[in-house]
């Protein structure tokens, strides 16, 4: 089982949505996913619904590789960025201090300093909103891992 501690108003989810999608314009990433580290889907980018499953299983998986990183702890000390290269493709992850996980699939041409930079920028703008949302969940909920829609 897991427990969320957190709520989104529905305007904080319409603001990341917006967020996220002008940082997949500008950027050039093909997807940015938005997900907690329990491997819950927030919001993700671009809104098309082709991606919306796959948008769930990179949740999932982001939340499982941050949990490996953790049992990590004696190699990577507080582990906050990963970095996957592929054939064409990459994937940059990157954890806010509030556990959420900001996962990015770009094509290999794009520079991976930008990917990080931005996503960086990102993850600050969106601060005070999960900040928010982790302090309007004071009443927690629990979810059961079979409760998660793969």
């Amino acid at each position: 089982m897991d427990v969320i501690s957190y709520e989104f108003s529905n305007d904080q989810l319409n603001r990341l949505t917006e967020l996220l999608e002008s940082f997949v314009k500008n950027v050039g990433v093909d997807v940015a996913v938005l997900c907690d580290d329990g491997g819950r889907l927030i919001t993700f980018s671009p809104q098309l619904e082709n991606l919306k499953t796959l948008s769930k299983r990179s949740a999932v998986v982001s939340a499982a590789i941050n949990g490996a990183v953790e049992y990590l702890e004696e190699f990577v000390d507080r582990g906050r960025t990963l970095y996957i290269s592929g054939h064409t493709k990459s994937v940059y992850m990157l954890k806010s201090e509030h556990s959420f996980i900001l996962f990015c699939s770009f094509l290999n041409k794009t520079p991976l300093g930008i990917v990080k930079l931005f996503s960086e920028r990102l993850m600050k703008e969106i601060s005070p909103i999960l900040q928010s949302a982790k302090e309007r969940g004071k009443a927690e909920r629990i979810i059961r891992f079979e409760d998660l829609a793969i």
